[in-house]
């Protein structure tokens, strides 16, 4: 949930970062031509720009891609100069290396100063270009209406309040639930929760705000079916047999939800929430998924495994690689390994303890892991094994997963799949997120499953490394 941007406005933006790298790289060849360099000039006879157009292709795909990958097309933008820079600088870097790496696997004669000087001018340009597409302004915020006033709602009310701003959202206030009391004894009027702001009326009133451009959009908090979660739960932790399917009959506002399973009874439609043995025939497919790009992703972080493996062992004592005891899908214990990045004595005094921003406990360079998460690659073993997947629910140790299904309704139903190396919460959440965040999207991955799901998460983990973010 951002602030609208016109879609005029991104597409100018993504055609001017193209016009970039063209006019960088024409300008570069030029000033190459104009500006011999010893040794190098039988590379580059003057006269033959032309002959480079072939590479255009390669240039814009390229930075359109790494662009992409240090977030410079995802809401919200860099927020300062200072953050744009910070994000450019690797991107242009990362593409000049590769279009290096490109000419001299392909055996290409082309001179390096060429990259070099390119390198200098699309930074400046893009830097340039990128503040200017900010002239026109922000967009208008969007205005947030929420309905009910449970720990749920206070919870968004008081995430907007912290970081709306960066996301371009406004709370303008909150309307109570039909089962929820109105405030000042019935009334439509009065307060609620201080961080839900001032109380809009009626759930009645909501439509004519809406029509009269008070509000952008409604975020309806209430959780008032807290038994069909607990049913859903005491399922889940039944035996490892098929549990079969349930369903619900809907209302309107149930069948306006996208991509439901129905089926029928006569005339009546029933929305399938629990689809056991659908998923007996994704896994067989998934497993397959699984073992094609978990073997190349392996083949390909083996030196990076390796290099860190080292730098582990020179900065801190004790074993490159530590192991842990997880639990997966069927609720069933399996062995995690990973990159060290903490003391060896991290939990002699505290037992199990979640790791914490500028946790003490860190290695001298456990915390640059962490943030680029190379700690995570030895799981790839794990995933070649079957324990986990490449994507899914992130695994837990025994003792959290005990206390969190006693405290976070609907934490069962997530191991009705195997645990992954990276997992939707990992790309939307924050690393220190809570359990009742992460099991939000854990189930949502679960009930919209897809390869091109599994595809889209890896993408953007990828993005979420680069970038850093979520740490």
């Amino acid at each position: 949930m951002f602030a609208r941007e016109p879609r005029l406005r991104r597409w100018l933006r993504f055609a001017g970062d193209l016009a970039v790298a063209a006019a960088c790289f024409y300008l570069a060849l030029a000033i190459r031509i104009h500006v011999p360099i010893p040794l190098t000039d039988q590379l580059l006879p003057p006269g033959r720009i032309g002959f480079f157009h072939s590479y255009w292709p390669l240039l814009a795909l390229s930075q359109v891609a790494l662009l992409y990958f240090f977030g410079l097309y995802d809401p919200p933008h860099p927020g300062s100069g200072v953050e744009l820079a910070r994000r450019l600088a690797p991107a242009v870097a990362l593409q000049v290396l590769a279009l290096g790496t490109y000419f001299f696997l392909a055996e290409r004669l082309f001179p390096r100063s060429v990259l070099v000087i390119y390198a200098a001018l699309d930074f400046a340009a893009l830097f340039c270009w990128r503040l200017a597409s900010r002239a026109g302004g922000s967009p208008a915020p969007v205005r947030v209406a929420i309905v009910g006033s449970g720990p749920g709602a206070v919870e968004l009310a008081s995430r907007i309040r912290e970081q709306g701003g960066h996301h371009g959202l406004v709370l303008a206030g909150w309307v109570p639930a039909p089962s929820e009391p109105r405030p000042g004894g019935g009334a439509a009027t009065g307060s609620g929760p201080a961080e839900l702001g001032p109380c809009l009326g009626g759930l009645d009133e909501l439509p004519g705000r809406i029509a009269a451009g008070e509000i952008d959009e409604v975020v309806i908090a209430e959780t008032e079916s807290a038994w069909k979660t607990r049913f859903l739960d005491a399922l889940a932790r039944g035996s490892g047999r098929a549990r079969g399917s349930v369903l619900i009959l809907p209302g309107a506002f149930e069948s306006m939800i996208g991509r439901m399973r129905y089926r029928w009874v006569r005339d009546l439609p029933l929305i399938e929430v629990v689809r056991d043995s659908e998923w007996r025939l994704f896994r067989p497919v998934k497993r397959a998924f699984d073992l094609a790009v978990g073997s190349l992703l392996l083949a390909l972080a083996a030196p990076v495994i390796l290099i860190s493996a080292l730098l582990v062992r020179a900065t801190s004592p004790g074993p490159a690689f530590y192991h842990q005891e997880r639990v997966g899908r069927g609720l069933q214990r399996f062995t995690l390994w990973k990159l060290r990045t903490m003391r060896i004595d991290a939990e002699q005094a505290s037992e199990e303890v979640l790791a914490q921003p500028g946790d003490p406990r860190l290695t001298p360079v456990g915390a640059a892991f962490r943030a680029l998460r190379l700690d995570e690659l030895p799981q790839l073993f794990n995933v070649l094994r079957g324990s986990m997947s490449l994507v899914g629910p992130r695994p837990e140790r025994p003792g959290f997963v005990a206390r969190f299904l006693e405290e976070v309704p609907g934490y069962a139903e997530r191991f009705a799949v195997a645990p992954g190396l990276t997992g939707l919460a990992q790309i939307n959440g924050e690393y220190h997120s809570s359990a009742q965040n992460k099991v939000r999207f854990d189930l949502a991955y679960i009930a919209n499953w897809s390869l091109w799901l599994d595809l889209a998460i890896l993408v953007r983990t990828v993005k979420i490394v680069l970038t850093s973010r979520g740490v």
